[in-house]
Formats: structure tokens, sequence, C-alpha cells
């Protein structure tokens, strides 16, 4: 006699459990089906979904992506299949009613000999091959475990958790192939490509391990997609990891010039001559504060206290007149545009704030001056013809050869010299420093080119040099305006425009690179350090006769 089976109300509805099929009938409508597959399974909390009560079963999903939950959709939960229909379940899986209580939903739909079968009832962990050699992914020991290898403490999760990438979600590692653990080098000291690691990338513990994980954290065991129980890291190439970025930024460091020999040259190249003192000086309002036009040193002083000075060095240009910055009313000085009620102010140029004086400082009437801009007082103009109206290249000249500079070709080009590449500024990234505003590059004379040198050599490498040469803003600012859709005029006040330059040599023993060499030297054992070979003793071969007591 075929058994009635058990129901379950939904909102005032009744459904018949049907644990053969996995889905739940409408009693009164047996074509209105809801599958338990489509459901949410969370364990041993049961089943959640959300319910249409006019439909009486799951919502319309394209409506709900489209026009969002409707209001008349509660969200449904109910128990396991187990409490539902317990005795459905032992005859389902041919079990007893003990053995259904005893495991949730999931853990009896296991098949035997399957990945969840052999990680959950038989115990056996995941694998992983790092560089040819087999680990088992342990998270409850938190490590991976080296198979045959009892000598090695294997691999922390702890230890490489700052080695997780959340986009790749996954570990890069660097590796030791021989030890099968772990390394961690000093990436500030090293000077090339280690030859006893490797970098590897493997996938994150969920991944490794998604029945580990739910235990070690607590989760209840859900129907999740178990696809391989076998793992193979990725030994990756050096180019696609930092180290070589690495090993050129300890390279840029140690082309520096040492403390000693750093000289602090001026910032920029605007023409200042000391305060008129002979009449006196206009005044401009700021934010109601009243600050003294000095025209002469291009800043401006507040009246009443002359040491609170803004001077045009610490302000930024406008594109085509004036000057603009972040001033404090608390403190009546510059500031940062995220200080509390910073305010924003722009100032007009120069000949406007003082036209007299801008006028007697470069020897100019004051009718004439009156047709005038910063722009055209500050910066000289026949460079600026020459560079943006008649195609002039810009020179700059590199241990006593001249390169034309080429930005739009974004290279130095040398002169005279067709069979040479140049410098490429692509390839100088690294020899960049923002603090001040140059690149410090090996440079050959000879070939007239950029040309990476080792941390590893033990003499002065021939025919190199070290040199520092202005950044591109600093070479040809009227290229870096037009290729930033800017005016060829703007910006160019306070860095001015010149037709040639020249590049900063520092003799190698200036530089961090020498105390290298010496280090380098030092650590060479040569012949003549060597202790030397003691002749073996001679072996006395009389034998002696022990006493007797």
């Amino acid at each position: 006699m075929e058994r009635e089976l058990p129901e379950i109300k939904i909102e005032g509805t009744e459904f018949i459990v049907d644990v053969l099929k996995e889905e739940l009938r409408e009693k009164d409508n047996p074509e209105n089906v809801m599958s338990i597959e489509l459901m949410h399974y969370a364990g041993e909390r049961g089943y959640s979904f959300y319910y249409d009560l006019n439909k009486k079963n799951f919502p319309d999903i394209d409506r709900i992506i489209e026009f969002g939950l409707p209001e008349n959709t509660p969200d449904i939960k109910i128990p396991e299949l187990k409490s539902l229909d317990p005795l459905g379940m032992a005859e389902k899986y041919n079990i007893s009613l003990e053995e259904v209580k005893a495991k949730s939903d999931f853990e009896l739909s296991i098949k035997p000999g399957s990945l969840h079968d052999l990680r959950l009832n038989k115990g056996i962990l995941p694998t992983l091959d790092i560089a040819g050699h087999t680990f088992y992914v342990d998270l409850e020991m938190d490590k991976l475990r080296p198979k045959d290898d009892f000598k090695s403490k294997g691999i922390n999760f702890t230890e490489i958790k700052d080695y997780y990438d959340r986009d790749k979600r996954a570990y890069i590692i660097p590796y030791n192939p021989t030890t099968h653990e772990f390394q961690q080098d000093d990436v500030s000291a090293i000077t090339e490509l280690p030859k006893d690691i490797i970098i590897v990338q493997f996938p994150g513990q969920y991944d490794l391990d998604i029945v580990g994980w739910d235990r070690k954290h607590g989760n209840s065991l859900t129907n999740q997609y178990l696809e391989q129980m076998h793992f193979e890291a990725r030994t990756l190439p050096w180019i696609e990891t930092n180290l070589i970025e690495h090993i050129k930024r300890n390279v840029v460091e140690q082309l520096q010039p040492k403390e000693e020999y750093i000289v602090n040259e001026p910032k920029d190249t605007l023409y200042r001559i000391p305060t008129d003192t002979e009449r006196i000086l206009p005044t401009y309002k700021i934010d109601g504060i009243e600050f003294i036009v000095d025209a002469n040193q291009l800043e401006l002083r507040e009246k009443a206290n002359p040491k609170n000075v803004i001077s045009i060095k610490d302000i930024e240009e406008l594109p085509a007149e004036g000057y603009k910055f972040w001033f404090s009313p608390k403190s009546k000085s510059l500031t940062k545009y995220s200080e509390w009620e910073a305010k924003y102010i722009e100032i007009p140029d120069f000949v406007k704030l003082d036209p007299i004086g801008m006028a007697k400082k470069h020897n100019i009437s004051e009718d004439k001056i009156a047709e005038m801009d910063d722009f055209k007082l500050m910066v000289n103009q026949d460079a600026f013809d020459k560079i943006a109206n008649k195609g002039i290249l810009p020179t700059i000249d590199i241990a006593g050869h001249t390169f034309h500079i080429d930005l739009f070709n974004d290279r130095l080009h040398p002169k005279d010299d067709i069979w040479s590449r140049g410098i490429i500024f692509s390839e100088l990234k690294h020899y960049y420093s923002h603090k001040d505003n140059v690149f410090t590059i090996p440079y050959n004379q000879r070939t007239h080119t950029f040309q990476e040198v080792s941390l590893n050599v033990k003499e002065i490498p021939k025919d190199l040099i070290v040199v520092q040469i202005p950044r591109k803003r600093t070479l040809d600012p009227i290229w870096e305006n037009k290729s930033g859709n800017l005016n060829s005029s703007d910006y160019l006040k306070k860095e001015g425009v010149h037709l040639h330059y020249e590049a900063k040599v520092i003799p190698w023993h200036h530089t961090r690179f020498a105390e290298t060499i010496k280090k380098n030297n030092s650590q060479q054992v040569k012949p003549e350090q060597k202790p030397p070979i003691k002749p073996k003793p001679e072996v006395n071969k009389t034998v002696r006769k022990s006493r007797k007591m």
C-alpha cells in the first residue's frame, strides 16, 4: 500500500513533500511544482526561497532583475527534507531512521566513491603540486604539508597571509624547491634574480579545500560543487613578478649621490630682485586680509605680519592668466583643500596686481605693460616661438654630446649618431625621482644610450657614467601641454622655456655604488688570503706496551 506523503503549509497553501522527486507539489493543484534544487540550501538550517503569493510558486527571475523584488514575495524558510519526511529519506537511501537523523540532507545525498565521499567520509585531503612536489592541503594544521619530506616545515598559511592576492583569489609566494618551504628574502637588498627560489601561484584555502574551510570556520556543510581534489601551482616567469622592478629600484638607489655630495640647488628659475624700497607697494585683499604685493620677489606678504608670505613658487598657475591656491582663514596662509574651512582663492597676474612694479622690474614703459601679462614677461618669448611655432627641438648636453629632446617619439636623439637608439624615456621609469624631478641613469658614453648595470660588479663599468636628466615636463613643457590638449602657453611662467639644457654628471665615487663595489670585492676570496695548508703530523709508529695492574 502506497504511503501518504507528508505536507507542509506555505503562506496558507498546503504542499505535498515528495523527497523522491525532490519537490513540493501544491495539494489542490498537483501541476504547480517547486523544485528543491532551485531553493537555497543552508545545511542544517534548511532551505530558503522567495515565494510569489499570487503564483504560489517562485517569482519570475527576469522581472526581479528588471523591476526588483515585488512586495508580495516573502522570504520562506523550510526545514531539511530529513526533518519533513524522515521515513521517505530512509527509504530513498535505504538506511535506518537513526542514520537519517544523524546526517544532513547533503551528507545523505553523497554518492559512494564521489569526491565528496572521499573528502567527507574517507577523510582524504586534497593535494597541491608545487614545482613537481606534492603537498597535502591540511587546513586543520594551517599548512601545506610536503609529502615524503619530514624535515621540511612546509608552508604555513598564516605566514603567507600577506601574499594573498584578492583579485586573483590566489597566493603568490617565493618558494624554495629544495627545502619545500616558503622563503622570504629582503627585496630591498636583492641585486639579481635569485637562483634558489621561484615564484609560484596557487588557489586560496577556500578553493583548495571548501570542505576543510567550512569545518574550520564552523559553517554548515552544504552541497557546494566539489570539482577536484588535486591542484597544480603555477610557476611564474620573472617577467610576471615585481622582482625585476625591485632589483632596478635597488640599482637606482645605489646610483644616487651620497649625502655629503648632495647640493640643494634652487628648484625654480624665476627672476627675482630685491624688494623695491623707493615706493609704497600696493596691497591686495585675500578673504578680507590685506597683503602687500612685492612684484620684485613675486610674493604677497601679510601687511600686519610680514613674515607670513605667499610666494609664487608655492601656488599653482591658472591655464591662461592668474594663480590659484587653498587659503586658511585661521592661519591666514596657504593650506590644503582637505583642511576644514579651507577656501579656494584665485588671484590675477602680477602685472595686474602691481603694473608699475612689473614695468620697473622688467624695464618696460607703464603704457606697454598694460597690454602684457605675466606669461609675456616671465617666459622667454624667443625660445617659446622657436619651439611652439617653428618646430625647433630643444637640446640637452650629456657629458659633452648633444641630444635632441624628441618627446613626440618619447626619446632623446643623439646628434650626429644615426646608429644609436638614444635614450628612451619608457625604459627609465624606475630611475625617476619624484622628490627631485630628475632621472638618474647609467649612461654609456660610447653608444650614447642608457645602459642598465648590475650590482654584483667588482669594478666601475667601462664607458659608463652616472648622469641626471630633468623630467620631461621641464625639458619640453610646450610638447607636454600639446599632448595634454592644453594651450601651448599654459603653465609655463614658473618653469620657463629653454632651448638648451645640460645633464648633471655624478662621479662614481660620489655615489653609493662605489661602496657596493668595495663590498663586492671584500667578499671575494683571494688565493693569497686562504690559510696555508699545514702538513699532516707524522704518526709515531712505536707501539707501547701497557702495564699490567
